[in-house]
């Protein structure tokens, strides 16, 4: 598959992140309840930020953080695909590690259909 840029070096996908535990996929009924209908997926960072926990309040941090990220999106002019959530509106789950942000990516997925992303700035 040469482009314009060469040879494809080397391909990484989505599901492949997943099943290494990079990407960790929101399950569909809290995606569905924060009203979006594209697959969710959170890194492994930003899970670990604003969701992990030892209290059990992950899933109610959980749903913080999607109903945030639908207040972003729904600010957002209609063709943005990048969406930023100032910390402040998410949860905390551990001593402040400095990240300010999270970012919520829509792109495509394995076979092109959309799927969105939160991720920490620096995982971009």
């Amino acid at each position: 598959m040469d482009d314009q840029y060469g040879p494809v070096v080397v391909s990484y996908t989505r599901a492949e992140f997943i099943e290494d535990g990079a990407l960790i996929e929101i399950p569909p009924k809290l995606a569905s309840d924060a009203g979006f209908e594209v697959p969710l997926l959170i890194t492994a960072g930003a899970q670990g930020e604003f969701v992990a926990g030892t209290d059990g309040g992950e899933d109610e941090r959980l749903r913080t953080v999607l109903s945030a990220v639908a207040r972003a999106v729904a600010r957002a002019p209609a063709n943005e695909v990048c969406f930023v959530v100032p910390a402040e509106d998410l949860p905390t789950t551990q001593a402040s590690t400095g990240v300010d942000r999270l970012l919520a990516i829509t792109e495509p997925g394995d076979t092109g259909e959309p799927v969105m992303t939160l991720m920490l700035p620096h995982e971009m």
